[in-house]
Protein backbone atom coordinates (compact mmCIF):
# COMPACT_ATOMS: atom_id res chain seq x y z
CA UNK A 1 0.00 0.00 0.00
CA UNK A 2 1.40 3.40 -1.02
CA UNK A 3 1.55 6.25 1.45
CA UNK A 4 -0.53 9.23 0.49
CA UNK A 5 0.86 12.73 1.03
CA UNK A 6 -1.65 15.55 1.34
CA UNK A 7 -0.52 19.02 0.32
CA UNK A 8 -2.39 22.07 1.55
CA UNK A 9 -0.12 24.68 -0.02
CA UNK A 10 -2.82 26.95 -1.45
CA UNK A 11 -4.83 26.91 1.78
CA UNK A 12 -1.72 27.66 3.86
CA UNK A 13 -0.68 30.44 1.48
CA UNK A 14 -4.15 31.99 1.68
CA UNK A 15 -4.16 31.83 5.48
CA UNK A 16 -0.66 33.33 5.77
CA UNK A 17 -1.56 36.12 3.32
CA UNK A 18 -4.75 36.88 5.25
CA UNK A 19 -2.81 36.95 8.53
CA UNK A 20 -0.16 39.20 7.02
CA UNK A 21 -2.81 41.59 5.70
CA UNK A 22 -4.33 41.77 9.17
CA UNK A 23 -0.89 42.44 10.65
CA UNK A 24 -0.18 45.22 8.12
CA UNK A 25 -3.52 46.91 8.82
CA UNK A 26 -3.12 46.59 12.60
CA UNK A 27 0.37 48.07 12.33
CA UNK A 28 -0.88 50.98 10.21
CA UNK A 29 -3.72 51.77 12.61
CA UNK A 30 -1.38 51.56 15.60
CA UNK A 31 1.19 53.92 14.06
CA UNK A 32 -1.53 56.33 12.88
CA UNK A 33 -3.00 56.53 16.39
CA UNK A 34 0.45 56.88 17.96
CA UNK A 35 1.22 59.86 15.72
CA UNK A 36 -2.09 61.52 16.53
CA UNK A 37 -1.78 60.96 20.29
CA UNK A 38 1.85 62.12 20.32
CA UNK A 39 0.81 65.51 18.90
CA UNK A 40 -1.45 66.18 21.90
CA UNK A 41 1.21 67.74 24.11
CA UNK A 42 2.39 71.15 25.17
CA UNK A 43 5.34 72.30 23.11
CA UNK A 44 8.59 73.62 24.42
CA UNK A 45 9.04 76.17 21.65
CA UNK A 46 7.96 79.72 20.99
CA UNK A 47 4.52 81.16 21.67
CA UNK A 48 2.48 82.71 18.87
CA UNK A 49 -0.61 84.89 19.16
CA UNK A 50 -3.75 83.46 17.57
CA UNK A 51 -7.11 85.07 16.75
CA UNK A 52 -9.46 85.53 19.67
CA UNK A 53 -6.70 86.36 22.14
CA UNK A 54 -5.41 82.80 22.21
CA UNK A 55 -1.77 81.79 22.06
CA UNK A 56 -0.15 78.72 20.59
CA UNK A 57 3.01 77.25 22.08
CA UNK A 58 4.81 75.52 19.22
CA UNK A 59 7.05 72.51 19.40
CA UNK A 60 10.78 72.96 19.85
CA UNK A 61 13.22 71.41 17.36
CA UNK A 62 13.28 67.64 17.84
CA UNK A 63 9.82 67.55 19.45
CA UNK A 64 6.70 66.15 17.82
CA UNK A 65 4.65 68.99 16.28
CA UNK A 66 1.99 70.43 18.57
CA UNK A 67 -1.61 70.67 17.38
CA UNK A 68 -2.46 74.24 16.41
CA UNK A 69 -5.42 74.32 14.05
CA UNK A 70 -5.60 70.51 13.73
CA UNK A 71 -5.02 70.25 9.99
CA UNK A 72 -1.93 68.02 10.22
CA UNK A 73 -3.16 65.71 12.97
CA UNK A 74 -6.52 65.32 11.23
CA UNK A 75 -4.84 64.40 7.97
CA UNK A 76 -2.79 61.46 9.28
CA UNK A 77 -4.17 58.39 7.52
CA UNK A 78 -3.21 54.91 6.42
CA UNK A 79 -3.55 52.93 3.26
CA UNK A 80 -2.07 49.88 1.56
CA UNK A 81 -0.59 49.15 -1.82
CA UNK A 82 -3.30 47.90 -4.12
CA UNK A 83 -6.19 49.47 -2.20
CA UNK A 84 -7.29 51.42 -5.25
CA UNK A 85 -7.43 54.61 -3.22
CA UNK A 86 -4.74 57.23 -3.50
CA UNK A 87 -5.24 58.81 -0.07
CA UNK A 88 -7.31 58.49 3.05
CA UNK A 89 -8.10 55.80 5.50
CA UNK A 90 -9.07 52.48 4.01
CA UNK A 91 -10.17 49.92 6.54
CA UNK A 92 -12.24 46.81 6.80
CA UNK A 93 -12.65 44.07 4.27
CA UNK A 94 -13.01 45.25 0.70
CA UNK A 95 -16.26 44.24 -0.95
CA UNK A 96 -16.76 43.86 -4.67
CA UNK A 97 -18.14 47.02 -6.17
CA UNK A 98 -16.92 49.38 -3.45
CA UNK A 99 -13.96 50.61 -5.50
CA UNK A 100 -11.36 49.28 -3.12
CA UNK A 101 -8.93 46.75 -4.52
CA UNK A 102 -7.45 43.86 -2.63
CA UNK A 103 -3.86 44.24 -1.49
CA UNK A 104 -1.30 42.86 -3.85
CA UNK A 105 1.25 40.24 -2.84
CA UNK A 106 3.84 42.57 -1.31
CA UNK A 107 1.42 43.85 1.41
CA UNK A 108 2.91 47.30 1.81
CA UNK A 109 1.16 49.59 4.29
CA UNK A 110 1.49 53.36 4.42
CA UNK A 111 0.93 55.89 7.18
CA UNK A 112 1.27 59.53 6.30
CA UNK A 113 -0.32 62.75 5.16
CA UNK A 114 -0.58 64.92 2.07
CA UNK A 115 -0.39 68.17 4.04
CA UNK A 116 2.23 70.17 2.18
CA UNK A 117 4.25 71.26 5.22
CA UNK A 118 4.44 67.78 6.81
CA UNK A 119 7.68 66.85 5.05
CA UNK A 120 9.36 70.04 6.29
CA UNK A 121 8.26 69.26 9.85
CA UNK A 122 9.40 65.64 9.69
CA UNK A 123 12.77 66.25 8.03
CA UNK A 124 13.42 69.96 8.51
CA UNK A 125 13.99 72.54 5.79
CA UNK A 126 17.28 74.44 5.66
CA UNK A 127 15.89 77.00 3.20
CA UNK A 128 13.15 77.94 5.66
CA UNK A 129 15.50 77.65 8.66
CA UNK A 130 13.23 74.95 10.11
CA UNK A 131 14.77 72.20 12.20
CA UNK A 132 13.11 68.75 12.14
CA UNK A 133 10.13 67.98 14.32
CA UNK A 134 9.77 64.28 13.47
CA UNK A 135 6.46 62.58 14.11
CA UNK A 136 6.11 59.67 11.65
CA UNK A 137 9.46 57.89 12.01
CA UNK A 138 9.45 58.05 15.83
CA UNK A 139 5.93 56.57 15.92
CA UNK A 140 7.07 53.69 13.73
CA UNK A 141 10.14 53.15 15.90
CA UNK A 142 8.10 53.20 19.14
CA UNK A 143 5.89 50.44 17.75
CA UNK A 144 8.52 48.34 15.95
CA UNK A 145 8.44 45.53 18.55
CA UNK A 146 4.64 45.26 18.56
CA UNK A 147 4.58 45.24 14.76
CA UNK A 148 7.13 42.45 14.72
CA UNK A 149 4.94 40.51 17.17
CA UNK A 150 1.94 40.88 14.82
CA UNK A 151 3.89 39.09 12.09
CA UNK A 152 5.41 36.51 14.43
CA UNK A 153 1.86 35.63 15.50
CA UNK A 154 1.12 34.48 11.96
CA UNK A 155 3.85 31.88 12.16
CA UNK A 156 2.66 30.55 15.50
Amino acid sequence: MANKILWYGKEVEKKVHSGALTAVLKACVMVQRDVQVSMKHVGGGREYPRPGGKTHKASAPGEVPVIDYGRLVGSISYNWKGSGKETGTVSGKAESGDGIGQPDKDLTGYVGTRVEYAKDLELGNAERNLEPRPFLIPALERNRGKIKDFFMGIIK
